[in-house]
């Protein structure tokens, strides 16, 4: 029999809910404010959660929760700083988390796909966090990989395509105000 097949019949269950992930991780990127897309990603963290747990992925799993809570916590950042304090003190939390859970690896690479995705969180810019974003996305496709997680190396596939393209345009859209800007100036 074919091999992906093979390993999505394996759990299905964990597949099924990493079938709605696919949907979530291909659509965040799309989202042009940063709440929006944080909390976008924060539906995703639940999905992945879940997924990883039901594939015995624990670190996957609790990194996913874990994300959860920064996101809560990385929304209020431009608006009140008091909430880079508790934002700061999720990373050595990752660490623990990791080692917790230790399976390798995939830990490692959780573990970095998480603290990859904090750096990104704390951005005030959609630019720069898509940048971030895009390393924690590398990071958590070797992570996927390992685990053998097809929906989440979907995502992972879809949502580096989607972030490259909208840092494409931003960039893009950056260039054409700043030109405005300058023909604008006397």
């Amino acid at each position: 029999m074919n091999p992906i097949i093979d390993i999505l019949l394996a759990h299905p269950a964990a597949n099924l809910v990493g079938a709605a992930c696919v949907v979530l991780g291909a659509t965040w990127p799309l989202f042009k404010g940063r709440t929006a897309m944080l909390l976008a990603q924060a539906a995703l963290h639940v999905g992945f959660s879940a997924h990883f747990f039901l594939l015995g992925a624990m670190s996957g799993s609790l990194m996913n929760a874990l994300g959860l809570g920064q996101i809560m916590a990385a929304i209020p950042l431009g608006r009140n700083p008091g909430f880079k304090k508790l934002y700061i003190a999720y990373l050595p939390i990752i660490a623990i988390a990791a080692a917790y859970t230790w399976q390798g690896a995939p830990s490692l690479f959780a573990a970095l796909g998480l603290a990859l995705f904090s750096l990104a969180r704390y951005q005030s810019g959609t630019f720069l966090l898509r940048v971030f974003m895009v390393a924690a996305i590398l990071s958590w496709t070797v992570h996927d990989y390992l685990v053998l997680s097809i929906p989440a190396l979907t995502t992972d596939v879809l949502s580096l395509i989607t972030s490259l393209i909208m840092i494409r345009r931003e960039h893009r859209l950056a260039k054409a105000q700043a030109l405005i800007e300058a023909e604008s100036t006397p």
